[in-house]
């Protein structure tokens, strides 16, 4: 794949994802467990990578120790895109970053500001992406379904992509 190509998907998926925004971040626990937490989608930069800020005492730091292997996953049932992506989670202390993407709404969990002691960034590494789009609208999806019944069709789910982020 061309670098193009790259950043042409990457481009893909940051639209679908900025539609969202709101990110299930799941990890491993160290009983075993899988863990979910809703997370705000601060950045996907241009090599692939997501960004979330959160406090270095929460679960997520801890997680991150025991197994680094994360899951991400976006819906928007009004518009039906659904989107999945694995990778490597890492927690980084990055002064220059969190500068980048700070925005004022964040003093609400980390009222010191960008210099709250607390703050840190999480970084997924995504190995794997994968996304359904089919942004017609509801009566557009019922009639097409419909229409795939009666004629004994596979319905059109539109548009669908599996990227390998390690071979890019």
């Amino acid at each position: 794949m061309t670098k193009r190509e790259k950043n042409k998907k990457i481009q893909k998926l940051r639209a679908l994802i900025n539609d969202v925004n709101v990110a299930m971040l799941t990890t491993l626990k160290a009983n075993g467990e899988f863990y979910s937490r809703p997370m705000n989608t601060m950045d996907l930069d241009d090599e692939g990578n997501i960004f979330f800020f959160s406090d270095e005492h929460t679960p997520d730091v801890h997680d991150v120790k025991i197994n680094n292997n994360a899951a991400i996953t976006y819906s928007n049932p009004e518009s039906n895109t659904y989107i999945s992506l694995n990778g490597k989670l890492h927690i980084a202390k990055d002064q220059s970053k969190i500068d980048d993407l700070w925005v004022p709404a964040c003093k609400a969990w980390f009222p010191e500001g960008k210099t709250d002691p607390n703050l840190s960034l999480i970084k997924i590494e995504v190995l794997k992406a994968e996304y359904w789009d089919s942004s017609a609208s509801d009566m557009v999806v019922l009639f097409n379904l419909i229409k795939a019944i009666i004629k004994g069709k596979t319905y059109d789910q539109g548009e669908h992509e599996a990227i390998d982020f390690k071979n890019i």
